[in-house]
Order: structure tokens, then C-alpha cells, then sequence
């Protein structure tokens, strides 16, 4: 090709790149507005970036995503110091939520045998053997199951807070005989109390039956039956001296005493000799109305301790001893472990679901006797009051001012509380001193798993164990703690 034909071709050629624009050189100007424009759109994309990401931060700290849920169920007792722990819990473990739910012991213990419930809450004594022969677990959970005792409670007798008939505290066996006998109309008659004969191994305050009836020369008051009236209990245990009203009482017509004193002795009738009362002692409660008793409609463990521990029924045909109220084995077993009245033959008045349902069944029901969860019964504005109590081989203090009152030893809370002297007197080598004056209607509240706690069930049991939280709790909750005995 000759020289002028090359350039020709290489003229054409630049021809061609510039009308392509592949020539075409890019000025300074534009390629630094081509950065700057860069730039602002990175600057833009960053700062819309940060934007959502802090409002993300700020949205979760207000209104935390769950990452996990534990579920709690059981008893109604536990469940006011449960929902005080959670409560905290939650506060302190924001990617936790937990679901606590009341229902009565027997609910929570069938729930967490059937994998509803992460932690079942009871309030009576647990053990494995007990998880698989009443509520259906596996025989698996005999190795694994695990139960944590959080902290301790108590079933009180309970009146409303007028108190109108002038009880003024209980023994056992007056208690166990208002409950058999004010009910064996409801069907059946109950097996602590023969309907032939009245066995005198049967007690009303420590005074046989059958010589109760010899000394005073009239029918058993409320005959079987018929249920017991208020005037035929003692308003009093044994009838006790109360400083010294009873000994300026007035006697009118037929022998029959006058009211003692004022304030809650207004209620009371007073004899000067006890075979000239209707109820066979010199200090008896008023009022010919039948007295009505209120259960619980639900299993309960509250229910058992009261069959076991102020019954003091070790089966439907007997009484517990002072010895087996101490066996830990023993001391909560009561009639039967589906923890129902029915459990000892009585069929209440009333019934009630959970301590509630009792609570405010005795509130409305001026004849009415109960028994609820301490903590829940001296809540304030219960409308319920709180009844001194004797249980089997106990003395009593004639002492006013003594921790026994009337007689009876009321529930106090706390570590030097009559609960927590009732606690230390089922601890091997504990002084008689502790049985005689501790309050024997404690119970335990336990969490219950059906193997060793792992995860949150794990974090929530150590925050509740932990020793500041777990006197904080018990105190808000008016319980006693474990680490208050």
C-alpha cells in the first residue's frame, strides 16, 4: 500500500472516533463535578444508613423483641410471689418475656408433665415418685426431675372480718369436726366421725366427745347430720381465761352467761360453769346460724397442707401424731395426694376456684369458715381475718401478750415469725420450744422442671435464689424466705 493510501486510511479512521466520541477527552472541570457528585451521594446513603440504624437502637430499647419465652403455670398461692419476680426479672433480661399463669398446684403439676409449662409452681411439698403416680409424667422424670424450693407460705383459717359469731381461735379437732360434721348433708358422711357412735378418740378441744356429752346432759350439739351451729363450738381453745373478763361474767336466767366484755369478745358467749353452755366450755361462740364451710373447687395444694397440717389428718380415717407431722415424708400427706376436701370425706358448704374464689366466698358469708394462702388472706382489703390456731400436741400460752393469742398461735411472717418457728420444728435437732409455739400450717412454695434448668428457666431460679432478691421478694410478697430459717 503506498504512503498516501496510509494516510488516507489513518485520516479516516480518527474521522470515525471522533463522530463515535471514543476521541473525546474529558475536561477537568467535569470530572471533578463527576466526584463531588460522588461523594454527596456516599455522604447521603451513609447518613440515611445511620439514621435507621439509630432508629432501630432507640425503638428496641423501648419495645424489646422477645428472643425467648419462658412459661410458668401452677399454684395461685406462688403465683403473687412469681409475678413479683418476674416482674423484676423482666426489667433486668429484656430479650426475655415470660408467661406466669395461676391455676391451682394440681394444674401446674399436670401442665409441666405435659411439656406446657417450662416451670410448674406448687405449693406443697413435691417428689418425683408423685409426678408420675398423680400427674402423668413419664417414669423418666424419677432420674431427672428437679424441684427448688423459692420460699415458704402458710394456711391460715380464715372468718370474715366482721366476725360476727366471736371465734377468737381453733384447735384441730374442733376445726376437723365443724368440717365433718357441718357437711355430711352434702352426701356421704365423712369417715373422721362414726355415724353410730361418736368414738372417744374423737376430740373437741382435748375433751373426748363421748365425755363431753355426760358432762354437759344434752345431745351432742348439732347432731350428725344436722351440722354444727356457731354457738355449739368454743369461741376460744379450751376455753381459755382471756385476762379477767371471764371471771367477772354475770350469769341470768337458767344459768345462761352473759356476753364477755367488748371488742371481739362482744361476740362471744360466756358460762360460768362449761355444763351450763351449749357448747360444753366456759367461753363459746354465738349465734344459732350453721356454720358454712368453703373449700377449694380445684386440686390445691392448699387444700392439702390445710388437710395435713390444721386437720391434721394423716388419712380419712385418723388423726396425725406430733412425730408424724414432723416426718417430712409424712407431715404433708394428708388424706390423699389429688388434693381435693373429698380427699378426707368432707363435701364443703361452699366451694370456691383458688385462694380468690375462697377469699371472697368467706368476705360475703357472715356464717362462713375457710381457709386461704396467708400471704393472700392478710392482703389488704381481703375482707377477711385470720384465726389463731392450736394443731395437735401443741400447749398454749395463757399470755395475751405472748406470740399466741386467744389461745391460739396466730401466723406471723418473717424470721422470727410463728411460720418460721414452725419451719425450724421439722429440722432434725429443733427444740420443742419450736413445736410448741410455731405456727403448723406452713408450707413450701416450689418450682418444679422435669429435668435440671438449663437456659432462662436456669437464669429466672438463680435470680429468684439469689439471697438479696429472694428476702426482697418474700418480704413484698408477705412470705417468709428461705433464708429467713
Amino acid at each position: 500500500m503506498s504512503a498516501k493510501s496510509i494516510a488516507m486510511r489513518g485520516k479516516a479512521q480518527r474521522f470515525r472516533r471522533r463522530i463515535s466520541g471514543q476521541d473525546k477527552a474529558v475536561s477537568p472541570v467535569v470530572a471533578t463535578l463527576i466526584l463531588i457528585l460522588i461523594a454527596v451521594a456516599a455522604a447521603a446513603a451513609l447518613y440515611l444508613w445511620l439514621v435507621a440504624w439509630q432508629g432501630s437502637i432507640t425503638g428496641g430499647i423501648g419495645t424489646p423483641t422477645a428472643q425467648a419465652t419462658l412459661q410458668i403455670g401452677g399454684s395461685t398461692s406462688v403465683y403473687p410471689f412469681d409475678q413479683l419476680a418476674v416482674t423484676q426479672f423482666e426489667q433486668n433480661h429484656t430479650d426475655v418475656v415470660i408467661s406466669n399463669n395461676q391455676g391451682g398446684s394440681g394444674a401446674g403439676m399436670i401442665s409441666v408433665c405435659n411439656h406446657a409449662v417450662d416451670i410448674g409452681a406448687a405449693s406443697f411439698p413435691v417428689d418425683a415418685p408423685t409426678l408420675v403416680s398423680t400427674y402423668g409424667c413419664s417414669a423418666a422424670v424419677l432420674a431427672t426431675a428437679n424441684v427448688t424450693t423459692v420460699a415458704y407460705d402458710a394456711v391460715d383459717v380464715i372468718v370474715p372480718t366482721a366476725n360476727p359469731h366471736g371465734l377468737l381461735s381453733i384447735n384441730y379437732d374442733t376445726l376437723a369436726l365443724i368440717y365433718a360434721d357441718a357437711t355430711v348433708t352434702a352426701g356421704g358422711n365423712p369417715t373422721l366421725i362414726s355415724t353410730a357412735t361418736l368414738p372417744a378418740s374423737i376430740y373437741e378441744n382435748g375433751v373426748a366427745i363421748s365425755t363431753l356429752d355426760s358432762a354437759t346432759a344434752i345431745p351432742y350439739p348439732g347432731a350428725i347430720g344436722t351440722g354444727l351451729a356457731w354457738q355449739d363450738i368454743p369461741a376460744a381453745v379450751n376455753g381459755v381465761t382471756i385476762g379477767t373478763t371471764l371471771q367477772t361474767v354475770t350469769t341470768g336466767g337458767a344459768g345462761v352467761g352473759t356476753a364477755c366484755g367488748a371488742g371481739a369478745l362482744a361476740n362471744t358467749e360466756c358460762y360460768p360453769v362449761a355444763s351450763a353452755s351449749t357448747c360444753g366450755f366456759t367461753v363459746c361462740a354465738t349465734g344459732a346460724q350453721l356454720i358454712h364451710t368453703w373449700a377449694r373447687s380445684d386440686a390445691s395444694g392448699t387444700t392439702q397442707s390445710f388437710e395435713a397440717r390444721l386437720l391434721d389428718a394423716e388419712s380419712s380415717k385418723s388423726f396425725a401424731t406430733q412425730a408424724q407431722l414432723l416426718a417430712p415424708t409424712t407431715g404433708f400427706s394428708g388424706c390423699g395426694s389429688t388434693n381435693y376436701i373429698s380427699d378426707c370425706g368432707f363435701v364443703a358448704t361452699s366451694t370456691g376456684n383458688g385462694n380468690p374464689g375462697v377469699i371472697s366466698g368467706v368476705a360475703s358469708d357472715p356464717a362462713s369458715i375457710g381457709y386461704a394462702s396467708d400471704g393472700l388472706a392478710r392482703a389488704s382489703g381481703s375482707g377477711v381475718s385470720l384465726v389463731s390456731f392450736t394443731g395437735v400436741g401443741q400447749s398454749y400460752p395463757t399470755d395475751a401478750s405472748a406470740a399466741s393469742w386467744y389461745g391460739g398461735i396466730l401466723p406471723t411472717t418473717g424470721g422470727s415469725g410463728t411460720i418460721a418457728l414452725g419451719i425450724k420444728a421439722q429440722q432434725t435437732g429443733a427444740p420443742a420450744s419450736d413445736y410448741q409455739q410455731g405456727y403448723l400450717g406452713w408450707r413450701p412454695f416450689d418450682l418444679v422442671t422435669l429435668n435440671t434448668p438449663t437456659g432462662e428457666a436456669y437464669d429466672f431460679e438463680q435470680f429468684v435464689l439469689d439471697p438479696a432478691n429472694n428476702i426482697a421478694l418474700a418480704a413484698e410478697a408477705q412470705e417468709v424466705s428461705i433464708y429467713s430459717v
